[in-house]
């Protein structure tokens, strides 16, 4: 059988011989004194290598041959739901089963603890295979990270350093959802009447009298814009017009869900999903328009 990673004697090197794992390996295993995890470089590279032998059996073996099919497929949306087509689903159900999307996130909050630069390398692998899962895929992971980071950098994450671990952060619900493979996060900045030109983005974070903010305004060409979660630029002061460069001044970043459930499990719908693009060769991974209005939004 085909193994994108095996049959690569490109990568094998740098993973064998041209990474210096140890620095790496000390810093996410918290001076080798987290709970349950690797005592030594030589174990945790063995890991790797077999996440890596992993994903280049799965991708060459269950990707690479429904690529084609996979981009004659098209995403729809459906009631106001973006529905996956059939084979794309069936691909990220397998990786989910294969839990890759906690490769990097600390063990305490379900993950496996691994450096990033492993997640940079199967991306490497699965892109080989098909490069529209590859970019959907990255929305997993990624963003799970990206909401423990900026928990850490606000000071809303707490560390137990008794138990050398997490013991609270504050989007740890929605990490846990991403790990388990029930939702992922886009990165929602491009407006239609601005671009990619931050200075000139239009929609608006507002505080109301109670604490709560909320995000109105349109985004498009939202890669995996089909998300529960959106990181969100907004605009939340208003700048002087005379400022050439006041445009990039008064931005904030929220995460805001596009729905919720109620009690009986329905989805409630939070911000509504107006578009899909038509991206060639590149079908695989959903690009959104989305309209927020007085969507729930945390900043």
């Amino acid at each position: 059988m085909a193994n994108f990673y095996d049959d690569n004697p490109d990568l094998k090197f740098y993973v064998e011989h041209g990474i210096d794992w140890e620095p790496l390996v000390r810093m996410t295993e918290y001076g080798y004194q987290a709970e349950g995890g690797f005592t030594n470089t030589e174990e945790a590279l063995e890991f790797f290598q077999g996440v890596l032998d992993l994903v280049g059996d799965f991708a060459a073996n269950e990707v690479a041959p429904k690529a084609a099919e996979i981009d004659r497929e098209h995403h729809e949306i459906v009631d106001g739901v973006v529905i996956q087509p059939p084979v794309l689903k069936g691909v990220f159900e397998q990786i989910k089963a294969l839990e890759l999307h906690g490769l990097c996130v600390p063990r305490e909050l379900g993950g496996m603890n691994a450096p990033f630069l492993l997640f940079a390398l199967c991306t490497e692998v699965f892109g080989r295979a098909d490069v529209s899962v590859t970019a959907h895929n990255g929305f997993h992971g990624g963003s799970a990270m990206a909401m423990l980071l900026f928990s850490i950098l606000e000071g809303t994450t707490e560390f137990d350093r008794e138990q050398m671990a997490i013991s609270s952060t504050r989007f740890g619900d929605a990490v846990a959802e991403i790990v388990a493979g029930e939702a992922w996060a886009s990165m929602d900045i491009t407006e239609p009447d601005a671009g990619s030109d931050m200075a000139a983005i239009r929609s608006r974070g507002e505080l109301d009298e109670d604490g709560n903010w909320s995000v109105t305004g349109s985004k498009i060409f939202i890669t995996s814009g089909h998300a529960k979660y959106h990181f969100v630029v907004a605009r939340t002061e208003q700048t002087d017009e005379d400022d050439a460069f006041a445009g990039l001044k008064g931005l904030s970043m929220f995460l805001v869900p596009a729905w919720t459930e109620d009690d009986a499990g329905e989805r409630v719908i939070l911000a509504e999903f107006t578009g899909l693009e038509e991206k060639l060769g590149h079908h695989g991974s959903a690009t959104v328009a989305i309209n927020f209005e007085d969507s729930p939004a945390h900043l």
